[in-house]
């Protein structure tokens, strides 16, 4: 189900590799180190470094050593085609941190707009790697199949348990219906849930939570509020806003845990 995995790393973070070596243990997979500094593959702003690339390649190789006992190094040239190619040849999944850029995109949004067919765990800064809660905001369509059996998989290494999180994305009709018309259109819509959630699961049995607002803001309202120690969303089609979805990309920008995206 998971094949050959990397992590990304572009400095020392003893947080974030602490956070991989506890998952990808448990997870029974030995992950490649990928080292490419962001300044190249992002682009730098401001024309200068505070490392020297070798100094700073060295430091960050000894920061995992300190922390694993085997593993394999990259140093990847950061021009963008290379990068893109050998990451498509060779990878199922990647670990990235999610840091905040004032001016660029995120590494995480930058692999998301560029590579297919690759999974991305998207790691945030305090998240815990003992993973209890999931949850799995889904539309319905062959993405919500897939974000099923990966953590079903995954359930097979970490004891956890998950939820269906839709948005029937009614609440902006509360103002502009009687409250007898609010609710015959809440109940449609429930019943409608209902349906799509036999055609696709059959008699399957999952716990599933409905927001009344928009899948944005009450979305990621509800997953900060109830404590998840992972999220798991589908990508989509082609370019950035539908590879990833508006709402995927919303959700990796503003969860406070990590988000995994298929």
């Amino acid at each position: 189900m998971i094949g050959k995995v990397a992590v990304y790393v572009s400095g020392e973070d003893r947080d974030y590799l602490s956070y991989v070596k506890d998952v990808s243990a448990r997870l029974g997979i030995t992950p490649h180190f990928l080292y490419i500094e962001e300044e190249y593959l992002l682009g730098d702003l401001f024309g200068f470094f505070t490392k020297p690339s070798e100094e700073k390649q060295t430091a960050v190789k000894k920061h995992i050593q300190d922390l694993f006992d085997n593993f394999n190094f990259y140093a990847l040239s950061g021009r963008e085609e290379n990068t893109v190619a050998q990451l498509q040849e060779n990878y199922d999944l990647i670990f990235v941190k999610y840091k905040k850029h004032l001016f660029r995109k995120s590494t995480p949004e930058w692999l998301l707009s560029k590579v297919d067919n690759i999974r991305l765990w998207v790691y945030k800064e305090g998240s815990v790697s003992d993973i209890k809660r999931v949850c799995l905001p889904v539309d319905f369509s062959e993405r919500s199949l897939r974000q099923v059996e990966f953590v079903e998989h995954l359930k097979n290494f970490l004891n956890f348990e998950y939820c269906l999180v839709y948005s029937l994305n009614v609440g902006r009709l509360r103002g502009k219906l009687s409250g007898k018309d609010y609710s015959r259109s809440l109940s449609d819509k429930h019943e409608e849930v209902r349906h799509m959630y036999t055609d696709l699961f059959g008699e399957k049995q999952m716990e599933l939570i409905l927001l009344e607002g928009d899948p944005y803001r009450d979305m990621v309202r509800h997953i900060n509020s109830a404590q998840y120690d992972l999220v798991v969303v589908g990508r989509r089609g082609k370019g950035m806003r539908e590879r990833i979805g508006s709402v995927s990309l919303h959700l990796i920008r503003s969860t406070k845990c990590p988000v995994v995206v298929l």
